[in-house]
Parts: structure tokens; sequence; C-alpha cells
């Protein structure tokens, strides 16, 4: 059977290891990390039901909760919408080592082999054909790399110019975060268990607090990088406006790089595919990817054990990239629109969207938390329409119709997407699709 390279340890990328080697593939995953060190020291948030389809059991009791009711605020903290959690929430949280310990358990136990500690350096190269990798301890060959190394990927990087695969990231592609773990502080009451804030305190990004019984969770996410004193500050600014949050860090203080764009335009090539933050797989604006990249693993596994020509070709790995824009991409990318207009926001437009808008709008808003993520996103479209006219801002509401006049071209070009692929048709679809977001 065929071998295959999992570069990283992504979350996708192990899961579609697991189902490959449980159908007899020889696979091995070169990750750069020792095994005690695979995930970051706080929770994540996905959707539990996307474990089922690729046979990984669901996690103990004890290892997750369900997502709680989330508090939406401006800037100025004045209003403020309700997402609501839904009676039967699919989503639930989960520490991110207990993730990785899932995932890696069920793949070593369908005959999946690790290889820790390896620094990837490039993709190796036959002509514009991937068969292999290059680590700092020596070179691997394959029949088929999948590309599991995040946002940054030295493998994507690496690739050669004639496979049309974007490479470098633009501004506003990824999102800066710090978390951290810190006491309790007061014991009273909290009104608001889990308040996200975009614009804290002026500054293009967002913030969270989460209280629980015995710790606060906190998140700071900016569009631009920021060092450890600027979190600091940050995390005064946060104190004052939350009597629970203490001083006391408990866990975590480390920074993260989260990509926040479109899904990557063309995921394949001869001998190589794309998975999770490598393609880009992450909801544009929430910054969620676990279930997107699950969903995805599943996409590719079948793909790939239905390839009767072994070759592991852009042609017969093209059916994977099709599957999962129809099923997913098509409808998560019209955030990234969305997410280019928060950007471009000033934190007084922010302010006015929630003082002007939420109040109106909070009767439709109310109904956004009982829907599935997909259609939410379907639904994104729609829900812009109509939140356009609440506003009498012609600045706010020429950029909100400009980006509904896109999300509908997006659609419609996602859904010209080639049907075979064809190196030259499918680099001009690519091209007109990242423009899209220029």
């Amino acid at each position: 059977m065929a071998k295959i390279i999992v570069a990283g340890g992504g979350h996708g990328a192990i899961a579609c290891a697991a189902v490959l080697a449980e159908n007899g593939f020889d696979v091995t995953v070169y990750e750069q990390h020792k095994r005690e060190d695979m995930g970051y020291d706080w929770t994540d948030i996905f959707d539990g039901r996307t474990l089922k389809p690729l046979g990984i059991p669901y996690p103990e009791k004890d290892k997750y909760t369900v997502k709680s009711d989330v508090i939406f605020c401006g800037p100025s903290e004045n209003n403020y919408f309700v997402q609501r959690s839904p009676k039967n929430q699919p989503e639930i949280r989960m520490e991110r080592k207990d993730i990785y310990n899932l995932l890696i358990d069920f793949a070593v136990s369908k005959g999946v082999k690790f290889e820790f500690e390896h620094n990837i350096k490039s993709a190796l190269l036959a002509g514009d054909r991937v068969t292999g990798i290059k680590t700092d301890k020596g070179e691997y060959y394959a029949d088929l790399v999948l590309d599991g190394c995040g946002c940054e990927s030295v493998i994507r990087k690496t690739l050669p110019d004639c496979l049309g695969i974007q490479k470098n990231l633009k501004e506003n592609d990824l999102f800066y975060v710090y978390r951290a773990f810190y006491n309790r502080k007061a014991k009273d009451t909290v009104e608001n268990r889990f308040k996200l804030t975009l614009f804290s305190n002026g500054h293009h990004g967002i913030s969270w607090v989460t209280t629980e019984d015995d710790y606060t969770d906190v998140l700071i996410g900016r569009f631009k990088p920021f060092n450890k004193k600027e979190a600091n500050e940050a995390l005064a600014q946060i104190r004052a406006m939350n009597e629970a949050l203490g001083a006391k860090k408990l866990r975590g203080g480390s920074f993260a790089t989260i990509p926040i764009r479109q899904t990557l335009a063309i995921m394949v090539a001869d001998g190589y595919a794309a998975i999770g933050d490598s393609a880009f797989m992450t909801t544009p604006l929430i910054g969620s990817g676990i279930a997107n990249a699950l969903k995805a693993a599943k996409i590719l596994a079948d793909v790939i054990i239905a390839d009767e020509t072994k070759t592991y070709s852009a042609e017969t790995l093209w059916k994977y990239q099709r599957k999962y824009y129809q099923s997913v991409g098509m409808i998560i990318t019209p955030f990234a629109l969305l997410k280019n207009v928060v950007a471009s926001m000033t934190p007084e437009q922010i302010d006015y969207v929630f003082d002007s808008g939420i109040l109106e709008a909070k009767s439709k808003a109310a109904k956004i938390p009982h829907a599935k993520a997909a259609e939410l996103s379907t639904n994104a479209l729609e829900i812009l329409v109509r939140v356009r006219n609440l506003f009498s801002d012609k600045q706010l509401k020429k950029l909100i119709g400009n980006t509904i006049t896109k999300i509908a071209k997006l659609s419609l070009l996602i859904s010209s997407m080639p049907k075979e692929y064809s190196r030259n048709e499918v680099q001009k679809w690519a091209q007109k699709y990242n423009r899209m977001f220029d």
C-alpha cells in the first residue's frame, strides 16, 4: 500500500492519518514538538459531532463541558447582544492537550507512526511533484505528503511557484492572541460568565473574559503583533471592567497566531494536499478551525482511498478541494469579507453598530444562536442586508452594501470552481478568487 507522510501534527492531519492507516496505508506523522508538548495550555471549542464520521470516540464526560452563552459588547460596553447556547448544544469545550490525547491515541490504535522532535525544513521535489519532506534529522520520501504544518507552513512555502499555491500572507490574514488563566477574585454572582468585547480599549481586535467557579480565562486578540508589556497593559484595563478577574496567573500566559482569512485557493498538487491551518480552514472572525479540519480529514481520506490510479495527483486530489468547498468552504469564506469590514472600522463605528443597530436587531440576533454554525454562515448575506437598513451612517451603509455585493459575487465564483483539475484553468479561477479579498 502507498506510503504517506503527514508533515506536522495538526488536528485534521492526525485524524486523516488515522482513517488512512485503518485502510491499510503506511502513514507516518512528523511533528516538531515533543509528545508531551502537543497542544496549547488552554481550552478550545469545537463541534463534537465531527468526531463520529471519522470513527473517533466521543470524549469521556469528565473531559469536556458544553459551550455556554456568549455576551458580545462594543468598545464602550454600553450595549450588547447575547448568543444563546441551544438546548442540545453540539459544541464542546476541551483542553487542547486532551483533544490531542484523543486524536493521537486513536491514530496510534489504527497504526499511525509518530516521529516527534523533527524540525521540518522544506518539501522534497521531483520536478513539480512533492515526493517527501526534509527535516533537521534527514530526508523522508513518500507517495503523498499531507501538509499539516499550520498557517506558516514551510512545506507550502517551498512549493514551486508554477503550482500557483499561495505562499505569503497579507495584512490582517493573521490574528495574534495572548491567553492566560487567572484566579477568580470575586466570589459573588457574575452576570456575564463569557463576555467578548470588540475593539476593547480602542485596539483593533477582541478581548474576552470567561468567569468559571475557580478561575477566569482571558484572551486578548489583535490584528497586529503585540508584546507581553502591551498584554499586561491591556490586562490592567480589562481588570478594571471585570471584578472577578484576579492578578494571580494560574497557567497559560503564551502567545499564538491564528489564521483568519479565506480558505486557500488551491489546496492540492501532485503528491500534496494541505489541510487545517495549512489551508486556512479556520472560520474568519471566529478563528475556530478544529471542526472544519476534522470535516476535511474525512473528505480527504475518502478521496485518497478511492484513488484507483494510485497516483495521488492534482487531478485525483482535486475532488477533495471541490467537496470541501461545497460542504464547508462556501459557508465560511464569506466571513473573510466580513472580517475585512471589521478590520477597516474604527472603535467609534463599532460602538455605533452596537448602540444604533443592535437594540433594533436583537430580535433577529436572538435567533442566530439557535441555528447551527453552518446555518448562521449561510444566512450571513441575509443578515447583512437586514442590518444594513438599520443604520443611518452613510459611510457604514456604503461599506456594508459593497460587502453584500462581494459576498454574492463570491458565492457565484465558488460555484464556478473548475469541475476537473487543469492547472491553467484552476490558476485562473484562483486569481479571481484571491482578488475578491483585496
